[in-house]
């Protein structure tokens, strides 16, 4: 071999080398594959399929205005039913054949958590708004961004309400929650605004997840003269607790994190629904004097049916603004987009705004945590919607 061909042949191995050393899973020269695990079937699916809709919206929109800079974007779901297993089983089927980008959908908090190491083996760019427990960013993992408070932060921030706006520093206080993290996490807000204000915690009780009966713990409270409940359940418990404290005949203020910011727990506790208080850091669908919220609801008009739109909930809008946010930083690395660019974006945003479906969203080198605010909304069942009757609160 003569020394013209052996250079022509070094120049060619050695471009062929750098190409393939170049090329970033999920990014071709007109698309960008991104990743959602989300519940699809089984009881979570009310959360699952709504967030699922938001991306949906999204990646539509997103498109119809000319991608990311020239790039279409696709977006591959996987339904992990809520089972953490799943949640790992779909990621890897996600990376192995379908090839992601990142993840924009993390499914609920152990569903997360069993993601996670593989997340931070292959440096996956990853935005968490749906289940937010501190163990996703406590200690950080660099390539995982989560946003919105925990559910500690918000129950806190409820509590806060409770005595600073509805002056219920004298009342006596229960918490009823569920035993694991979740639950847990619901009782450290409860007890931080305990310990704040001093408040009389006469009751705290622990039930199995799946528990459908509560008539012994709500006689228990009625017996405590609990006149202040803080439900540390997901979704149906909230429903339950709500409907045993009237046919008790017991005058209750009522408290729960976000998962009670939806209609079908209105729904299941029917007139007992009415009034009750959810601490969340989304505004309700209904609050078309948020631009955010005014914006998305008019996009899904477009992009969803009927059916689709019935099924949006808060969910929807923290998967909307999730996306805005990645949006954001992907668009930021222009045409040499990158996981390790997208990664170091959402480490630079500073106070970005999502029109008001967020607080501004703050993160930081070592900080994978934005936990914006929290507003109090309160139930109105009759009409099933939700009002915001607090102030936004900042998360101290």
């Amino acid at each position: 071999m003569n020394w013209l061909l052996r250079g022509t042949l070094s120049a060619a191995l050695l471009a062929i080398g750098t190409a393939g050393a170049m090329a970033e899973p999920g990014v071709t020269d007109d698309k960008i594959i991104l990743g959602a695990v989300d519940p699809l079937t089984g009881p979570p699916s009310l959360l699952g399929k709504a967030h699922s809709l938001a991306l949906k919206v999204w990646q539509a929109d997103v498109n119809a205005r000319g991608g990311i800079n020239g790039r279409m974007v696709e977006i591959v779901f996987e339904d992990d039913g809520y089972v953490p297993a799943r949640a790992l089983q779909g990621l890897k089927k996600m990376i192995e054949v379908d090839d992601i980008f990142g993840l924009i959908g993390t499914s609920g908090s152990s569903q997360l958590a069993a993601m996670m190491p593989l997340i931070n083996e292959l440096g996956i760019p990853t935005l968490n708004n749906m289940a937010v427990n501190s163990h996703h960013f406590d200690p950080p993992l660099n390539p995982l961004f989560v946003v919105g408070p925990t559910y500690c932060q918000e129950i806190a921030a409820g509590m806060k309400y409770l005595v600073e706006d509805l002056g219920l520093k004298d009342g006596k206080y229960a918490i009823v929650y569920q035993d694991d993290e979740f639950g847990d996490d619901v009782r450290c807000g409860y007890l931080a605004g305990i310990e704040k204000y001093g408040l009389d915690n006469v009751l705290e009780v622990k039930f199995k997840r799946g528990q459908k009966d509560f008539s012994a713990e709500m006689l228990r409270a009625r017996a405590a003269g609990v006149n202040v409940l803080v439900s540390g359940g997901v979704v149906a418990e909230h429903s339950i607790l709500l409907k045993e404290a009237a046919k008790n005949r017991m005058d209750i203020t009522f408290l729960g994190a976000h998962s009670a910011h939806l209609t079908p727990v209105q729904a299941l506790a029917a007139s007992a629904g009415d009034g009750y208080y959810a601490a969340d850091y989304v505004p309700p669908l209904t609050a078309l004097e948020v631009p955010g919220v005014a914006k998305f609801m008019e996009l899904t008009k477009t992009y969803l049916s009927d059916a689709e739109r019935d099924s949006l909930n808060r969910y929807s809008l923290a998967g909307y603004a999730g996306a805005l946010i990645f949006e954001h930083a992907m668009a930021e690395c222009g045409a040499g987009l990158t996981r390790a660019c997208v990664i170091d974006k959402l480490e630079g945003l500073d106070g970005f705004e999502t029109g008001g479906l967020l607080g501004p969203v703050t993160y930081g080198k070592g900080k994978r945590h934005a936990p914006t605010a929290v507003t109090v909304l309160q139930s109105n069942a009759k009409d099933k919607s939700f009002s915001i009757v607090s102030e936004r609160m900042e998360i101290e």
